[in-house]
């Protein structure tokens, strides 16, 4: 690893977080430039609240998020911190009276006067993030007109418009066919890589995140079980703790991961028909 890619761009050191109860409990977590790093666990694990913790939305009973590595988030102002950050959400509000070039400036506005309106440099990066994924043929569709595939790249139109050093994505790829989930991460992968962003991706599509992650962290009860390359992490044994249940395991022709769930019918082998 290069010099300019020795220090996290984020760093999540210990962190708690509760509501009534512990959510997140001593989480660590660097993400690096140029790296897809992805958060696999089952419901309730406290993914989500990671992703606004880490963005800044929610702030750490104890424990620190760290900008670079050295600035902690809480010191720092929200528009600050969305210079640097950018949080993909599940739903892009499919319902607003918005055009897709509409939508997409919504992400210059960390980097617009308070009561400033988009300037021309503003609507060039816009259209250079829809360029990136592909819409520039919708450019004055309404949002709501747009099918699941192209809202969910949208979203990551907007987050790019935004120019953020950290992309945190929450379940991008949910709803959606595999051939557009297939689609969504290879982008991913690739704007990562070109952009030098760090980005994390929180998905319960463990086949995807073990073929187009660098890097995976096993969530359980709010804490972190496990974390490190994907070879290192996806394993039957740690799945199989994580989730209660059989994974067979087998390496793909490109070298990668890929997770099938050991499916047993209770009964099948005593399963007939009358006759």
């Amino acid at each position: 690893m290069n010099r300019i890619d020795s220090s996290p761009a984020l760093e999540a050191r210990d962190v708690t977080f509760s509501y009534r109860r512990p959510v997140v409990r001593g989480f660590s977590l660097r993400l690096m430039p140029g790296t897809v790093t992805g958060i696999i666990g089952p419901n309730g694990s406290g993914k989500t609240t990671v992703l606004r913790l880490l963005c800044g939305i929610l702030r750490p009973a104890a424990g620190e998020v760290l900008l670079k590595g050295t600035t902690p988030l809480r010191t720092l102002p929200r528009k600050v911190v969305a210079k640097h950050i950018t949080l993909v959400p599940q739903n892009p509000g499919d319902d607003a009276p918005l055009t897709v070039l509409q939508y997409t400036l919504q992400g210059r506005s960390p980097h617009m006067p308070l009561f400033g309106f988009e300037s021309r440099h503003d609507e060039e990066i816009s259209l250079a993030a829809l360029d990136m994924v592909q819409l520039t043929g919708h450019l004055q569709t309404r949002v709501s007109d747009l099918s699941g595939g192209e809202r969910q790249r949208l979203l990551l139109a907007r987050a790019l418009s935004q120019e953020p050093e950290i992309l945190l994505i929450d379940e991008l790829t949910a709803n959606l066919d595999i051939n557009y989930q297939v689609e969504l991460m290879a982008l991913v992968g690739r704007l990562t890589r070109e952009r030098r962003l760090a980005t994390l991706v929180v998905s319960h599509e463990i086949h995807l995140l073990a073929a187009f992650s660098d890097r995976i962290a096993l969530m359980a009860e709010g804490s972190v079980m496990s974390q490190g390359p994907v070879s290192e992490v996806i394993t039957r044994e740690k799945l199989g703790r994580l989730f209660g249940m059989d994974f067979e395991i087998r390496a793909s022709a490109a070298n990668r991961p890929e997770v099938l769930p050991v499916i047993r019918v209770r009964g099948s082998e005593h399963a007939g028909i009358d006759s």
